[in-house]
């Protein structure tokens, strides 16, 4: 048991100095995967120094001390471990959780038990003493037994650094210049616990824009640090349910957080007017309600709601429109073929020599080719078929027809990762970015099998979109920058 310990251990070493080495010679790669954002050269040099030492020395001495066999050069990692371990739970209480932290500290805690039971293992083969094995348990003992006894005093602390937080992270105040864009909603109408319906933010100079407002988009956008009061528009592509099913939340948020004396504006192509018009008329009663309470001076009755801007587009591939031009940005609409639904449209961005666009829902199509020619970014819907296939068979064996038969139809309008790829390597855009995942993807272990052979297809970065992933595209150079929000 203890030369498996061992082995293990050494194994741990050569992890850590595989990351070292990473930051060492390639700090780049590392940016998305540690949540990181480095700052110029002064950035790359922290991650090259302080990330780089820190991996390589516990890489050292966990590899040193698996081949020695040495309980010393082993608690080395393994306190630094501890105390990494302890900084990830004081960031749980007080800044609360994020899928990426809780990865980070699973892997963590899994790396810190290899090397201590090899140190407990070295120990007793030693001296016969089990002083470890108890101390370890007992700690844990009374770290739970003080948060148990405490709890109260300490939920009350927790609470209010969750609020502090919440409340005063203005994610638009910090971004500098240029086009940002990330995902408030990156599912479907299948169920995903991990992903609102679809949602797109742009963030153009100080502009916030939003691209479609599926169900849970307004708490999502909150969460980030990008309250819906500050959105100065919003664009449909087309006005599938999933797509608009979060209007009347954006709506209400809106007004309720910014007092407007203005409705906010509202694109999209023909029909439009009929959406917007529909759910002012169902928040109307909520809207007295709302005005009764808190007065006309802090919800101002005529910023309620939303007010259309219809633009007319057709079938054509090759049509577009200029929608939308103000400070430097540029926001033109162009059709897609999401067939029978017409009209559906996606979205090119323009600021400052960057870009970007958003297909919306769509079969593969020309358009995103030649609209999307060159650009930074491409944020594309994704269909799995053979997992969609998968499951058409398993509700048709559960006699649920029509489901299946909805299974069935849906991949006809929608588009595999594969041929989005190829759409992005013909257009010759830098990133791929998919959203509207069809089917729920609940682990990223899934990733793969969604993605198919599209990394074979397309040669630039590709990433499986979820709530909380930003783009950030800078004047002056062609970096893409990725992180993750939530």
């Amino acid at each position: 048991m203890q030369s498996v310990l061992r082995y293990l251990s050494g194994f741990v070493g050569l992890f850590f100095l595989a990351l070292g080495l990473m930051f060492l010679f390639l700090p780049g790669s590392q940016t998305a995967q540690f949540a990181l954002l480095p700052s110029g050269n002064a950035g790359l040099s922290t991650m090259r120094g302080d990330m780089a030492g820190l991996f390589l020395g516990m890489g050292l001495f966990s590899l040193l001390g698996a081949i020695r066999g040495s309980l010393r050069f082993l608690a080395i990692p393994a306190s630094f471990l501890g105390f990494i371990i302890l900084g990830r739970l004081f960031n749980l209480m007080l800044d609360g959780r994020s899928s990426t932290g809780e990865q980070s500290v699973l892997i963590e805690i899994a790396l810190a038990a290899v090397l201590l039971l090899t140190i407990v293992s070295l120990r007793k083969g030693r001296n016969g003493s089990t002083t470890g094995a108890v101390a370890v348990p007992m700690l844990i003992l009374i770290a739970v037994a003080c948060a148990w006894i405490f709890q109260r005093p300490l939920g009350l602390l927790l609470f209010q650094r969750t609020v502090d937080r919440a409340l005063q992270n203005q994610l638009l105040n910090t971004l500098p210049d240029g086009l940002h864009a990330g995902l408030c909603g990156s599912g479907s109408p299948l169920a995903d616990p991990t992903r609102s319906g679809p949602c797109v933010f742009v963030v153009a100079g100080k502009h916030l824009y939003i691209v479609d407002t599926g169900d849970g988009a307004a708490r999502k956008l909150a969460l980030m640090g990008l309250p819906p009061a500050r959105i100065d528009a919003i664009f449909l592509t087309h006005f599938h349910s999933d797509h608009i099913a979060g209007l009347g939340d954006i709506f209400i948020q809106r007004w309720g957080g910014g007092s407007y004396q203005d409705p906010v504006p509202v694109y999209g192509p023909q029909g439009v007017e009929t959406v917007v018009q529909g759910f002012n008329q169902a928040y109307s009663l909520d809207k007295e309600y709302r005005v009764a309470h808190h007065g006309a001076a802090t919800l101002p009755p005529s910023g309620n709601g939303g007010i259309a801007r219809p633009f007319t587009i057709t079938e054509a591939s090759d049509v577009s429109q200029v929608i939308l031009q103000e400070d430097g940005v540029t926001v033109t609409a162009f059709a897609v073929n999401h067939a029978p639904v017409f009209p559906a449209v996606g979205y090119r961005v323009d600021y400052k020599g960057r870009s970007i666009v958003i297909s919306g829902d769509t079969a593969p199509s020309p358009a995103l080719t030649k609209y999307g020619r060159g650009v930074d970014v491409l944020f594309h819907e994704g269909l799995q078929t053979t997992m969609v296939s998968r499951m058409q068979d398993t509700l048709a064996r559960a006699n649920r027809t029509t489901a299946a038969k909805i299974m069935h139809d849906i991949p006809s309008y929608h588009t595999t990762p594969e041929d989005a790829a190829r759409i992005a390597q013909q257009a010759g855009v830098r990133q791929l970015v998919f959203y509207h995942i069809i089917p729920a993807l609940p682990l990223a272990y899934l990733d793969a099998a969604f993605l198919g052979d599209a990394p074979k297809i397309f040669s630039g970065p590709i990433t499986v979109g979820r709530d909380g992933t930003m783009i950030s595209l800078t004047p002056g150079n062609t970096t893409v920058t990725m992180r993750e929000l939530l």
